[in-house]
Protein backbone atom coordinates (compact mmCIF):
# COMPACT_ATOMS: atom_id res chain seq x y z
CA UNK A 1 0.00 0.00 0.00
CA UNK A 2 1.05 3.61 -0.38
CA UNK A 3 1.50 5.09 3.10
CA UNK A 4 -0.61 8.06 4.10
CA UNK A 5 1.78 11.04 4.24
CA UNK A 6 1.44 13.54 7.04
CA UNK A 7 0.69 17.21 6.29
CA UNK A 8 3.76 19.09 5.02
CA UNK A 9 3.74 21.61 7.87
CA UNK A 10 4.17 18.77 10.40
CA UNK A 11 7.10 17.09 8.65
CA UNK A 12 10.40 17.18 10.50
CA UNK A 13 13.66 17.12 8.54
CA UNK A 14 15.93 15.87 11.32
CA UNK A 15 16.88 12.26 10.67
CA UNK A 16 16.17 9.98 13.58
CA UNK A 17 15.24 6.40 14.35
CA UNK A 18 12.08 4.89 12.87
CA UNK A 19 9.46 3.67 15.31
CA UNK A 20 6.55 1.38 14.38
CA UNK A 21 3.39 1.35 16.48
CA UNK A 22 0.66 -1.31 16.22
CA UNK A 23 -2.82 -0.77 17.61
CA UNK A 24 -6.47 -1.79 17.59
CA UNK A 25 -9.60 0.20 16.75
CA UNK A 26 -10.40 1.00 20.37
CA UNK A 27 -10.49 4.62 21.50
CA UNK A 28 -9.15 3.90 24.98
CA UNK A 29 -6.12 2.18 23.45
CA UNK A 30 -5.26 4.69 20.71
CA UNK A 31 -5.96 8.05 22.36
CA UNK A 32 -3.07 7.85 24.86
CA UNK A 33 -0.60 7.16 22.05
CA UNK A 34 -1.06 10.37 20.09
CA UNK A 35 0.80 12.49 22.63
CA UNK A 36 3.62 9.93 22.46
CA UNK A 37 3.75 10.26 18.68
CA UNK A 38 4.05 14.03 19.06
CA UNK A 39 6.92 13.65 21.54
CA UNK A 40 8.75 11.16 19.31
CA UNK A 41 8.42 13.51 16.35
CA UNK A 42 9.83 16.38 18.43
CA UNK A 43 12.87 14.20 19.02
CA UNK A 44 13.35 13.63 15.29
CA UNK A 45 11.90 10.12 15.17
CA UNK A 46 9.92 8.88 12.20
CA UNK A 47 6.73 7.16 13.34
CA UNK A 48 4.83 4.66 11.21
CA UNK A 49 1.52 3.74 12.79
CA UNK A 50 -0.12 0.43 11.77
CA UNK A 51 -3.88 0.78 12.19
CA UNK A 52 -7.10 -0.80 10.95
CA UNK A 53 -9.05 1.24 8.36
CA UNK A 54 -11.05 3.38 10.81
CA UNK A 55 -11.10 6.94 9.49
CA UNK A 56 -11.29 8.98 12.74
CA UNK A 57 -8.43 7.03 14.33
CA UNK A 58 -6.23 7.24 11.26
CA UNK A 59 -6.91 10.96 10.93
CA UNK A 60 -5.84 11.53 14.55
CA UNK A 61 -2.65 9.52 14.00
CA UNK A 62 -1.79 11.65 10.97
CA UNK A 63 -2.57 14.84 12.87
CA UNK A 64 -0.18 13.76 15.62
CA UNK A 65 2.62 13.41 13.07
CA UNK A 66 2.61 9.71 12.15
CA UNK A 67 2.52 8.03 8.75
CA UNK A 68 -0.35 5.55 8.72
CA UNK A 69 0.23 1.99 7.51
CA UNK A 70 -2.30 -0.73 6.77
CA UNK A 71 -2.14 -4.31 7.98
CA UNK A 72 -2.46 -5.80 4.48
CA UNK A 73 -0.77 -4.90 1.16
CA UNK A 74 -3.88 -3.45 -0.49
CA UNK A 75 -5.18 -1.95 2.77
CA UNK A 76 -8.79 -3.09 2.17
CA UNK A 77 -11.36 -0.72 3.65
CA UNK A 78 -13.46 -3.60 4.99
CA UNK A 79 -10.68 -5.25 6.99
CA UNK A 80 -11.76 -5.96 10.58
CA UNK A 81 -8.97 -7.49 12.65
CA UNK A 82 -11.38 -8.85 15.29
CA UNK A 83 -12.99 -11.02 12.60
CA UNK A 84 -9.77 -12.75 11.57
CA UNK A 85 -10.16 -16.52 11.82
CA UNK A 86 -13.68 -16.32 13.22
CA UNK A 87 -15.57 -17.40 10.12
CA UNK A 88 -13.44 -20.54 9.79
CA UNK A 89 -12.21 -21.25 13.33
CA UNK A 90 -10.60 -24.48 14.43
CA UNK A 91 -13.84 -25.58 16.11
CA UNK A 92 -12.76 -29.21 16.31
CA UNK A 93 -10.08 -28.40 18.88
CA UNK A 94 -12.35 -27.66 21.83
CA UNK A 95 -15.93 -27.69 20.52
CA UNK A 96 -17.49 -27.01 23.92
CA UNK A 97 -15.91 -23.55 23.95
CA UNK A 98 -18.40 -22.36 21.38
CA UNK A 99 -21.31 -23.61 23.43
CA UNK A 100 -20.04 -22.24 26.73
CA UNK A 101 -18.65 -18.90 25.65
CA UNK A 102 -18.22 -17.99 21.99
CA UNK A 103 -16.79 -14.59 22.94
CA UNK A 104 -13.96 -16.27 24.84
CA UNK A 105 -13.30 -18.52 21.86
CA UNK A 106 -13.12 -15.57 19.47
CA UNK A 107 -10.93 -13.58 21.87
CA UNK A 108 -8.42 -16.43 21.77
CA UNK A 109 -8.52 -16.86 18.00
CA UNK A 110 -8.50 -13.50 16.22
CA UNK A 111 -5.19 -12.01 17.48
CA UNK A 112 -3.23 -15.04 16.30
CA UNK A 113 -5.25 -15.46 13.11
CA UNK A 114 -4.48 -11.81 12.32
CA UNK A 115 -0.78 -12.45 12.88
CA UNK A 116 -0.92 -15.35 10.44
CA UNK A 117 -2.80 -13.30 7.86
CA UNK A 118 -0.86 -10.03 8.12
CA UNK A 119 2.57 -11.17 9.29
CA UNK A 120 4.33 -11.37 5.93
CA UNK A 121 3.30 -7.89 4.84
CA UNK A 122 4.00 -6.23 8.18
CA UNK A 123 7.41 -7.87 8.61
CA UNK A 124 8.47 -6.89 5.10
CA UNK A 125 7.16 -3.35 5.54
CA UNK A 126 9.07 -2.91 8.83
CA UNK A 127 12.19 -4.22 7.12
CA UNK A 128 11.77 -1.73 4.25
CA UNK A 129 11.27 1.14 6.68
CA UNK A 130 14.30 0.25 8.78
CA UNK A 131 12.29 0.15 11.99
CA UNK A 132 14.41 0.40 15.13
CA UNK A 133 11.74 -0.15 17.80
CA UNK A 134 8.27 -1.69 17.73
CA UNK A 135 5.62 -0.49 20.18
CA UNK A 136 2.40 -2.46 20.22
CA UNK A 137 -0.86 -2.89 22.06
CA UNK A 138 -0.69 -6.18 23.99
CA UNK A 139 -3.89 -7.31 22.28
CA UNK A 140 -1.76 -7.70 19.14
CA UNK A 141 0.83 -10.49 18.92
CA UNK A 142 1.51 -9.19 15.39
CA UNK A 143 3.73 -6.44 16.81
CA UNK A 144 5.66 -8.96 18.91
CA UNK A 145 5.94 -11.29 15.91
CA UNK A 146 7.38 -8.60 13.63
CA UNK A 147 9.92 -7.40 16.20
CA UNK A 148 11.04 -10.91 17.10
CA UNK A 149 11.37 -11.97 13.47
CA UNK A 150 13.43 -8.90 12.61
CA UNK A 151 15.50 -9.03 15.80
CA UNK A 152 14.65 -5.49 16.88
CA UNK A 153 13.66 -4.09 20.26
CA UNK A 154 10.02 -3.93 21.22
CA UNK A 155 7.73 -3.06 24.10
CA UNK A 156 4.02 -3.23 24.71
CA UNK A 157 1.99 -0.15 25.64
CA UNK A 158 -0.33 -1.07 28.51
CA UNK A 159 -3.04 1.60 28.49
CA UNK A 160 -4.85 0.23 31.55
CA UNK A 161 -3.60 -0.25 35.13
CA UNK A 162 -2.06 -3.68 34.55
CA UNK A 163 -3.52 -7.15 34.79
CA UNK A 164 -3.99 -6.72 38.52
CA UNK A 165 -7.03 -4.65 37.59
CA UNK A 166 -8.47 -7.78 35.98
CA UNK A 167 -7.81 -9.98 39.01
CA UNK A 168 -11.48 -10.82 39.57
CA UNK A 169 -12.04 -11.81 35.96
CA UNK A 170 -8.75 -13.69 35.57
CA UNK A 171 -9.16 -15.59 38.82
CA UNK A 172 -12.69 -16.56 37.85
CA UNK A 173 -11.51 -17.77 34.45
CA UNK A 174 -8.72 -19.78 36.07
CA UNK A 175 -11.05 -21.36 38.63
CA UNK A 176 -13.45 -22.39 35.86
CA UNK A 177 -10.64 -23.89 33.78
CA UNK A 178 -11.23 -21.36 31.00
CA UNK A 179 -7.68 -20.02 30.96
CA UNK A 180 -6.38 -23.50 30.20
CA UNK A 181 -9.07 -24.06 27.58
CA UNK A 182 -8.14 -20.79 25.91
CA UNK A 183 -4.51 -21.91 25.84
CA UNK A 184 -5.66 -25.10 24.11
CA UNK A 185 -7.43 -23.03 21.46
CA UNK A 186 -4.32 -20.89 20.89
CA UNK A 187 -1.95 -23.83 20.61
CA UNK A 188 -2.48 -24.79 16.91
CA UNK A 189 -2.36 -21.13 15.88
CA UNK A 190 0.90 -20.69 17.75
CA UNK A 191 2.26 -23.79 16.06
CA UNK A 192 1.24 -22.48 12.65
CA UNK A 193 2.97 -19.16 13.36
CA UNK A 194 6.13 -20.93 14.44
CA UNK A 195 6.13 -23.07 11.30
CA UNK A 196 5.51 -20.08 9.02
CA UNK A 197 7.75 -17.46 10.64
CA UNK A 198 10.07 -19.37 12.96
CA UNK A 199 8.83 -17.40 15.96
CA UNK A 200 7.54 -18.94 19.20
CA UNK A 201 4.94 -16.65 20.80
CA UNK A 202 4.58 -18.84 23.93
CA UNK A 203 0.86 -19.27 23.29
CA UNK A 204 0.45 -21.78 26.13
CA UNK A 205 0.90 -19.13 28.82
CA UNK A 206 -2.20 -18.55 30.94
CA UNK A 207 -1.67 -14.80 30.64
CA UNK A 208 -1.70 -14.79 26.84
CA UNK A 209 -4.99 -12.92 26.87
CA UNK A 210 -2.42 -10.12 26.61
CA UNK A 211 0.74 -10.63 24.54
CA UNK A 212 3.23 -8.97 26.82
CA UNK A 213 6.95 -9.00 26.11
CA UNK A 214 9.99 -8.54 28.34
CA UNK A 215 9.57 -4.75 28.46
CA UNK A 216 6.09 -3.37 29.01
CA UNK A 217 5.29 0.29 29.59
CA UNK A 218 2.22 1.06 31.71
CA UNK A 219 0.86 4.50 30.88
CA UNK A 220 0.25 5.67 34.44
CA UNK A 221 2.08 6.31 37.69
CA UNK A 222 3.27 3.50 39.97
CA UNK A 223 0.53 4.18 42.51
CA UNK A 224 -2.22 3.53 39.98
CA UNK A 225 -0.98 0.12 38.85
CA UNK A 226 -3.37 -2.41 40.37
CA UNK A 227 -1.82 -5.01 42.68
CA UNK A 228 -1.69 -8.66 41.69
CA UNK A 229 -2.96 -11.45 43.95
CA UNK A 230 -0.39 -12.50 46.55
CA UNK A 231 2.46 -14.77 45.51
CA UNK A 232 1.29 -18.39 45.40
CA UNK A 233 -2.39 -17.45 45.38
CA UNK A 234 -3.09 -17.60 41.63
CA UNK A 235 -1.13 -19.39 38.92
CA UNK A 236 -1.78 -16.70 36.31
CA UNK A 237 -0.42 -13.96 38.59
CA UNK A 238 2.67 -15.97 39.50
CA UNK A 239 3.28 -16.58 35.80
CA UNK A 240 2.99 -12.86 35.08
CA UNK A 241 5.61 -12.02 37.72
CA UNK A 242 7.93 -14.74 36.47
CA UNK A 243 7.75 -14.00 32.75
CA UNK A 244 7.39 -10.22 32.39
CA UNK A 245 8.35 -6.86 33.84
CA UNK A 246 6.38 -3.62 33.81
CA UNK A 247 7.45 0.01 34.09
CA UNK A 248 5.09 2.85 35.02
CA UNK A 249 5.94 5.86 32.86
CA UNK A 250 3.23 8.32 33.86
CA UNK A 251 0.08 9.56 32.16
CA UNK A 252 0.14 10.36 28.44
CA UNK A 253 -2.94 12.62 28.44
CA UNK A 254 -2.29 15.92 26.67
CA UNK A 255 -4.71 18.70 25.85
CA UNK A 256 -2.69 19.47 22.71
CA UNK A 257 -2.81 15.93 21.29
CA UNK A 258 -5.57 14.70 18.97
CA UNK A 259 -8.40 12.94 20.76
CA UNK A 260 -10.85 10.59 19.04
CA UNK A 261 -14.36 10.80 20.50
CA UNK A 262 -15.92 8.05 18.40
CA UNK A 263 -14.55 5.44 16.02
CA UNK A 264 -17.88 4.89 14.33
CA UNK A 265 -19.82 6.82 11.70
CA UNK A 266 -20.92 10.39 12.31
CA UNK A 267 -24.63 9.62 12.17
CA UNK A 268 -26.53 10.38 15.36
CA UNK A 269 -29.99 9.57 16.63
CA UNK A 270 -32.19 11.32 14.10
CA UNK A 271 -35.26 11.90 16.22
CA UNK A 272 -33.58 14.27 18.69
CA UNK A 273 -32.41 17.40 16.91
CA UNK A 274 -30.22 18.63 19.77
CA UNK A 275 -27.90 15.63 19.59
CA UNK A 276 -24.48 16.20 18.14
CA UNK A 277 -20.82 15.91 19.04
CA UNK A 278 -19.66 19.50 19.22
CA UNK A 279 -18.96 21.14 22.55
CA UNK A 280 -21.83 23.48 23.50
CA UNK A 281 -19.44 26.33 24.30
CA UNK A 282 -21.96 29.18 24.38
CA UNK A 283 -24.36 27.28 26.65
CA UNK A 284 -21.58 26.16 28.97
CA UNK A 285 -20.04 29.63 29.18
CA UNK A 286 -23.44 31.02 30.10
CA UNK A 287 -23.92 28.42 32.83
CA UNK A 288 -20.46 29.08 34.26
CA UNK A 289 -21.17 32.83 34.27
CA UNK A 290 -24.28 32.12 36.33
CA UNK A 291 -22.15 30.31 38.92
CA UNK A 292 -23.61 26.86 38.29
CA UNK A 293 -21.77 23.61 38.91
CA UNK A 294 -21.22 21.81 35.60
CA UNK A 295 -21.70 18.04 35.67
CA UNK A 296 -20.31 16.02 32.77
CA UNK A 297 -21.70 12.48 32.45
CA UNK A 298 -20.26 9.90 30.05
CA UNK A 299 -20.34 6.15 30.58
CA UNK A 300 -17.77 5.11 27.99
CA UNK A 301 -17.77 4.42 24.28
CA UNK A 302 -17.71 0.63 24.73
CA UNK A 303 -20.96 0.45 26.72
CA UNK A 304 -22.55 2.85 24.24
CA UNK A 305 -21.47 0.89 21.18
CA UNK A 306 -19.87 -2.57 21.14
CA UNK A 307 -21.27 -3.62 24.51
CA UNK A 308 -24.74 -2.09 24.11
CA UNK A 309 -26.39 -5.48 23.62
CA UNK A 310 -23.96 -7.89 25.27
CA UNK A 311 -23.89 -9.28 28.80
CA UNK A 312 -21.54 -7.14 30.90
CA UNK A 313 -22.19 -9.23 33.98
CA UNK A 314 -19.93 -12.01 32.75
CA UNK A 315 -16.90 -9.69 32.67
CA UNK A 316 -17.73 -7.58 35.71
CA UNK A 317 -16.32 -9.77 38.53
CA UNK A 318 -19.79 -9.70 40.17
CA UNK A 319 -20.13 -5.91 39.94
CA UNK A 320 -23.15 -6.33 37.65
CA UNK A 321 -25.73 -9.13 37.61
CA UNK A 322 -25.48 -11.65 34.80
CA UNK A 323 -27.62 -10.54 31.88
CA UNK A 324 -26.98 -6.80 32.36
CA UNK A 325 -26.37 -5.31 28.93
CA UNK A 326 -24.69 -2.02 28.19
CA UNK A 327 -28.12 -0.60 27.41
CA UNK A 328 -29.60 -1.76 30.73
CA UNK A 329 -26.64 -0.34 32.66
CA UNK A 330 -26.65 3.04 30.90
CA UNK A 331 -30.39 3.55 31.07
CA UNK A 332 -30.45 2.68 34.77
CA UNK A 333 -27.84 5.36 35.46
CA UNK A 334 -29.45 7.89 33.13
CA UNK A 335 -32.86 7.50 34.78
CA UNK A 336 -31.29 8.16 38.19
CA UNK A 337 -29.28 11.08 36.83
CA UNK A 338 -32.24 12.85 35.23
CA UNK A 339 -34.18 12.57 38.48
CA UNK A 340 -31.13 13.71 40.47
CA UNK A 341 -30.74 16.79 38.27
CA UNK A 342 -34.35 17.74 38.93
CA UNK A 343 -33.67 17.42 42.65
CA UNK A 344 -30.46 19.47 42.44
CA UNK A 345 -32.19 22.31 40.60
CA UNK A 346 -30.76 25.44 39.03
CA UNK A 347 -27.48 25.40 40.95
CA UNK A 348 -26.34 22.52 38.73
CA UNK A 349 -26.16 21.96 34.97
CA UNK A 350 -25.40 18.65 33.26
CA UNK A 351 -24.02 17.70 29.85
CA UNK A 352 -24.99 14.07 29.27
CA UNK A 353 -23.35 12.01 26.51
CA UNK A 354 -25.62 9.19 25.36
CA UNK A 355 -23.85 7.89 22.25
CA UNK A 356 -25.86 7.21 19.11
CA UNK A 357 -27.83 4.03 19.60
CA UNK A 358 -31.30 4.46 18.06
CA UNK A 359 -32.92 3.20 21.25
CA UNK A 360 -30.71 5.10 23.69
CA UNK A 361 -33.56 7.12 25.19
CA UNK A 362 -36.52 4.85 24.50
CA UNK A 363 -37.19 4.74 28.25
CA UNK A 364 -38.33 8.36 27.90
CA UNK A 365 -40.58 7.94 24.89
CA UNK A 366 -40.78 7.12 21.21
CA UNK A 367 -40.83 10.65 19.79
CA UNK A 368 -38.72 13.76 20.04
CA UNK A 369 -41.53 15.64 21.75
CA UNK A 370 -41.97 12.96 24.42
CA UNK A 371 -38.25 12.85 25.13
CA UNK A 372 -37.86 16.63 25.26
CA UNK A 373 -40.73 16.88 27.71
CA UNK A 374 -39.09 14.52 30.19
CA UNK A 375 -35.53 15.84 30.02
CA UNK A 376 -34.99 18.42 32.82
CA UNK A 377 -34.21 21.97 31.72
CA UNK A 378 -30.79 21.80 33.42
CA UNK A 379 -29.68 18.82 31.29
CA UNK A 380 -28.22 19.10 27.78
CA UNK A 381 -27.99 15.87 25.80
CA UNK A 382 -25.20 15.17 23.35
CA UNK A 383 -24.09 12.12 21.43
CA UNK A 384 -20.44 12.66 22.33
CA UNK A 385 -18.38 15.73 23.17
CA UNK A 386 -14.60 16.33 23.11
CA UNK A 387 -13.94 14.92 26.55
CA UNK A 388 -10.51 16.38 27.33
CA UNK A 389 -11.69 19.87 26.36
CA UNK A 390 -14.88 19.46 28.39
CA UNK A 391 -12.98 18.35 31.48
CA UNK A 392 -10.22 20.94 31.20
CA UNK A 393 -12.46 23.95 30.66
CA UNK A 394 -15.90 23.43 32.16
CA UNK A 395 -16.57 20.40 34.35
CA UNK A 396 -16.98 20.66 38.12
CA UNK A 397 -17.52 16.90 38.43
CA UNK A 398 -17.39 13.90 36.12
CA UNK A 399 -19.89 11.03 36.30
CA UNK A 400 -17.85 8.28 34.69
CA UNK A 401 -17.59 4.53 34.21
CA UNK A 402 -13.92 5.15 35.12
CA UNK A 403 -12.40 3.41 32.17
CA UNK A 404 -8.72 4.04 32.66
CA UNK A 405 -8.36 6.81 30.11
CA UNK A 406 -11.43 8.62 31.43
CA UNK A 407 -10.08 8.31 34.97
CA UNK A 408 -6.70 9.73 34.05
CA UNK A 409 -8.17 12.48 31.87
CA UNK A 410 -10.28 13.60 34.81
CA UNK A 411 -7.35 13.53 37.21
CA UNK A 412 -5.13 15.46 34.81
CA UNK A 413 -7.87 18.08 34.42
CA UNK A 414 -8.26 18.37 38.19
CA UNK A 415 -11.90 17.23 38.13
CA UNK A 416 -13.34 15.03 40.96
CA UNK A 417 -15.32 11.96 39.98
CA UNK A 418 -18.52 10.09 40.65
CA UNK A 419 -17.39 6.60 39.63
CA UNK A 420 -20.02 4.15 38.37
CA UNK A 421 -18.04 1.16 37.06
CA UNK A 422 -19.30 -1.52 34.74
CA UNK A 423 -16.77 -4.30 34.18
CA UNK A 424 -13.21 -5.36 33.32
CA UNK A 425 -10.77 -2.95 35.06
CA UNK A 426 -13.39 -0.35 36.02
CA UNK A 427 -14.35 -1.69 39.49
CA UNK A 428 -10.66 -1.62 40.47
CA UNK A 429 -10.37 1.93 39.15
CA UNK A 430 -13.49 2.96 41.10
CA UNK A 431 -12.01 1.46 44.26
CA UNK A 432 -8.96 3.67 43.80
CA UNK A 433 -11.22 6.73 43.35
CA UNK A 434 -12.81 6.13 46.74
CA UNK A 435 -9.60 5.05 48.45
CA UNK A 436 -7.62 8.10 47.35
CA UNK A 437 -10.41 10.63 47.94
CA UNK A 438 -10.77 11.56 44.25
CA UNK A 439 -14.55 11.31 44.46
CA UNK A 440 -17.45 9.00 45.28
CA UNK A 441 -17.78 5.44 43.98
CA UNK A 442 -20.86 3.26 43.42
CA UNK A 443 -20.24 -0.47 43.37
CA UNK A 444 -22.98 -2.89 42.27
CA UNK A 445 -24.60 0.12 40.59
CA UNK A 446 -27.78 -1.65 39.53
CA UNK A 447 -28.56 -1.76 43.27
CA UNK A 448 -26.85 1.33 44.67
CA UNK A 449 -27.35 4.05 42.04
CA UNK A 450 -30.56 5.89 42.89
CA UNK A 451 -31.54 9.47 42.19
CA UNK A 452 -31.19 10.43 45.87
CA UNK A 453 -27.79 8.76 46.26
CA UNK A 454 -26.51 10.28 43.03
CA UNK A 455 -27.69 13.77 43.94
CA UNK A 456 -25.96 13.54 47.32
CA UNK A 457 -22.74 12.27 45.71
CA UNK A 458 -22.75 15.22 43.30
CA UNK A 459 -23.25 17.69 46.12
CA UNK A 460 -20.28 16.21 47.96
CA UNK A 461 -17.79 16.12 45.09
CA UNK A 462 -18.73 19.65 44.01
CA UNK A 463 -18.26 21.02 47.53
CA UNK A 464 -14.96 22.91 47.43
CA UNK A 465 -14.47 22.31 51.15
CA UNK A 466 -14.78 18.55 50.83
CA UNK A 467 -11.15 17.92 49.86
CA UNK A 468 -11.89 16.06 46.62
CA UNK A 469 -10.43 18.66 44.31
CA UNK A 470 -7.29 18.95 46.42
CA UNK A 471 -6.80 15.17 46.32
CA UNK A 472 -7.22 15.18 42.55
CA UNK A 473 -4.63 17.94 42.19
CA UNK A 474 -2.13 15.82 44.13
CA UNK A 475 -2.79 12.90 41.78
CA UNK A 476 -2.19 15.16 38.81
CA UNK A 477 1.33 15.90 40.04
CA UNK A 478 2.05 12.16 40.36
CA UNK A 479 0.81 11.43 36.85
CA UNK A 480 2.38 14.30 34.92
CA UNK A 481 5.18 13.94 32.38
CA UNK A 482 4.39 10.52 30.94
CA UNK A 483 4.71 11.30 27.25
CA UNK A 484 8.17 12.95 27.41
CA UNK A 485 9.41 10.26 29.79
CA UNK A 486 8.21 7.43 27.56
CA UNK A 487 9.55 9.08 24.42
CA UNK A 488 13.00 9.31 26.00
CA UNK A 489 12.87 5.60 26.87
CA UNK A 490 11.89 4.68 23.31
CA UNK A 491 14.67 6.78 21.82
CA UNK A 492 17.12 5.13 24.20
CA UNK A 493 15.92 1.72 23.03
CA UNK A 494 16.36 2.76 19.41
CA UNK A 495 19.94 3.86 20.12
CA UNK A 496 20.77 0.54 21.74
CA UNK A 497 19.92 1.31 25.36
CA UNK A 498 17.84 -0.93 27.60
Amino acid sequence: MAPMIQPMEQQITVEGPTIAIFNVAMIGHVNPTFALVQELRRRGCKVHYFLPPVAPIRAAAIESGAVVEGYLPEDPSDFVMEKCGIDEPLIHIVPEILEDDRAEFERSVWPLAQALLCGEHVIERCRQLGVSVVLYDPFLPLGLLAATKLGIQCASLVTYPGMGSLSGLMSSLEAEGRLERAATIRRPYGKAIQEKFGVDLSCDLLTRRQFYTKANFVTTCEDLIAELPALGERNWADELRREFSFSAVGCLVSSSAPHVITARSDSFIPRVKSFGHSLPVAELSDQVAKGRKIIYAALGTMALSDRWSIDLGRISAANLPYGTTGKAFCQHVWKALLAAMEELGDDFFCVLSVGKQPDALDFLGSSEAEIDELVPSNVLIRGFVPQVEMLNNYASAFISHVGFNSLQESLMAGVPLVAIPQAVDQPANAFKVGQRGWGQAFFKPMETVTSTALAEALRRVCDESGGYRQAVQCARLELAGGAPRLAESVVSMALGGC
